[in-house]
């Protein structure tokens, strides 16, 4: 099934690192323009991200190794918003903050590596299928060049989805080198466990790509596993089930959080009305449309953005396809296109309707996300071109002249609205905004905690304090190391006082008084009307006061649980490394 052609590239004496340089100019070149404008789309996420990441590092540069609840958002009362959205985007970004303060070329500088990465991804794993370099190069590019890249990019702005595309080669990568150690008799946990990362990865980057290709993951180890013998096909879909069991269990802190916070929210209204999926099925021009838009998507056809496949996409899937017709590799990944494809479609809009956890997606074009892979699995097909062609020369000329014909139908996808005003000046003004106003960077403000919905603060805090009180009597004094993610406070009263935290109450604040924690009871039936925190403080001097959100109920012995689960991994590790030495030195 895997069959390579390799030896027909052993000739050339290029390294193989030729071809990674060769990916990292291609991500350089489709992001130039970007770059160069040292600007940013203007795109319907606008800013979002770049002020996201601006508060998240903040936070992590403050101590807060997984930033959940923002303190700055929402008129300066605090906003869950890492506690729903994924992080995935932000921990990448993250990485160059610390080479630069620049929050825009921290910024590029993550959507290069995305690029890479996925382009890398991509590579890699064609290699696995195919043997063959210049396929695998080949598709990486055509990868790269996919419409709907462009359209998370320039258009939709959506980050997380985009480096979710680009992470999600790199499982099925993974799970054919563990196929290599259990068919060549080798040591799995290593394997299982980097698979199981990886996994874990596409969930922090985006939950809605995770959940179409967690069962596309599932259904691919199928084929993979017909040209083994019973015992080792068993083996391996006990390896690969169980990595994904541990992919589970490690991305838990972000999607079970999400699950289990969701009931102090509402967020029925970003999933429902307008925003019900079976509002904005594609129809079948659309998906070879050369149309590109940016506006939204709407119920109906008039939708004002693209959700084109590529149609010289298409058409090299196809053939890469019909080229491998008998492999049962390349008919699992041709069969699954087309589902997807047709799950996009008038076809499947009962389901989309009428399944509760589909109608979550809000967008079925979001299938598109897996789709992009699923077509570049089908095209890594076209390796076989060069037996019928019978000459390297007329091989290469082709897959040119593939290339050429995609950049030119595909041309119009580079173009993107940049903002007209300085983006640095932007960020550093919406860092003052969200102080200023009630709001945050969502439609509907869908995360405010429902014990504030009912009477929302009057005014915003600003700039003001964290704490206040009404009695001037009262002495608070702000500790030198305090900021806004952990506050600490000396309190100094002659009689007891009811001091407002000017953070909205939601499950996992933790206070500390004195030396005594306030349980998340008391703090609920103390809040104010609306919303926000409340402390009966006892007469007394120099009281220590210390206030921070800690994180979602049952965190900590989540994070246990996981860090058996690892350490389970990594002892499993060293004892089949030691049973290997031992039949080695036996």
């Amino acid at each position: 099934m895997f069959s390579g052609c390799g030896r027909n590239m052993s000739k050339i004496k290029i390294p193989i690192f030729a071809d990674i340089a060769v990916i990292l100019l291609v991500s350089l070149a489709a992001l130039s323009g970007l770059i160069l404008s040292g600007s940013w789309p203007q795109s319907h996420d606008g800013l979002r991200y770049l002020c996201h990441l601006d508060q998240f590092r903040d936070a992590f540069n403050s101590g807060v190794l997984y930033p959940r609840w923002m303190p700055n958002y929402y008129g300066g009362y605090g906003y869950p918003i890492f506690l729903f959205y994924q992080p995935g985007y932000f921990f990448l970004s993250l990485l160059f903050t610390f080479f630069t303060s620049d929050i825009l070329a921290a910024s590029y500088a993550s959507n290069v590596a995305m690029f890479f990465i996925g382009g890398t991804g991509v590579y890699l794993l064609v290699m696995k299928i195919a043997g063959d370099r210049l396929a695998s190069l080949f598709s990486s590019i055509m990868f790269l060049l996919t419409p709907y890249v462009y359209v998370n990019l320039f258009v939709r702005g959506d980050l997380s989805e985009l480096l979710a595309m680009f992470v999600v080669p790199w499982p099925l990568y993974f799970l054919l080198r563990l196929k290599d150690r259990i068919t060549g008799n080798t040591a799995l946990a290593p394997s299982m466990l980097v698979l199981s990362l990886m996994l874990a990865a596409v969930v922090y980057s985006h939950p809605f790509t995770a959940m179409f290709f967690y069962p596309l993951f599932c259904v691919f180890m199928l084929p993979m596993c017909l040209d083994m013998d019973r015992k080792q096909a068993l083996k391996f879909l006990g390896a690969g089930s169980t990595a994904l069991l541990c992919a589970v269990i490690f991305s838990s802190p972000y999607w079970f959080t999400a699950f289990q916070m969701k009931k102090y929210v509402d967020y029925n209204p970003a999933v429902s009305g307008f925003y019900s999926a079976e509002n904005h099925i594609v129809y079948f021009q659309q998906l070879f449309s050369r149309f590109w838009g940016f506006l939204g998507s709407e119920p109906g056809i008039s939708d004002g953005m693209s959700f084109q496949l590529g149609l010289p996409h298409f058409i090299l899937a196809v053939a890469g396809f019909w080229l491998n017709r008998r492999s049962k590799f390349f008919i699992t990944a041709f069969s699954l296109y087309i589902l997807c494809i047709v799950m996009m479609t008038p076809a499947a809009s009962l389901l989309w309707k009428n399944i509760p956890l589909m109608n979550f997606v809000q967008f079925p074009w979001r299938l598109l996300s897996v789709i992009v892979l699923l077509q570049i699995l089908c095209i890594s097909g076209i390796w076989k071109l060069r037996g019928v062609l019978e000459s390297n020369v007329r091989f290469c000329s082709a897959l040119v002249a593939f290339l050429l014909l995609t950049l030119l139908w595909n041309a119009n996808e580079f173009q993107f609205i940049r903002f007209k005003y300085v983006i640095r000046d932007a960020i550093e003004f919406h860092r003052q905004l969200r102080l200023e106003k009630m709001e945050v960077y969502e439609s509907f403000n869908e995360f405010v905690p429902k014990t504030a919905t009912s009477y929302l603060p009057s005014a915003a805090r600003g700039n003001g304090p964290m704490l206040s009180v009404s009695d001037p009597a009262c002495r608070i004094s702000e500790y030198p190391e305090s900021n806004p993610h952990h506050m600490r406070y000396s309190v100094s009263s002659e009689r007891p006082q009811v001091i407002m935290v000017n953070q909205l109450y939601f499950p996992g604040w933790k206070i500390i008084l004195g030396d005594k924690d306030i349980d998340g009871s008391t703090l609920l039936e103390d809040i104010s009307k609306d919303g926000r925190i409340q402390i009966e403080i006892p007469a007394g001097e120099n009281q220590y006061l210390e206030a921070f959100y800690e994180g979602p109920p049952g965190w900590y012995a989540r994070n246990v649980f996981i860090g058996i689960v690892f350490l389970a991994m990594l002892v499993a590790i060293m004892l089949e490394h030691r049973k290997i030495l031992k039949e080695t030195g036996s």
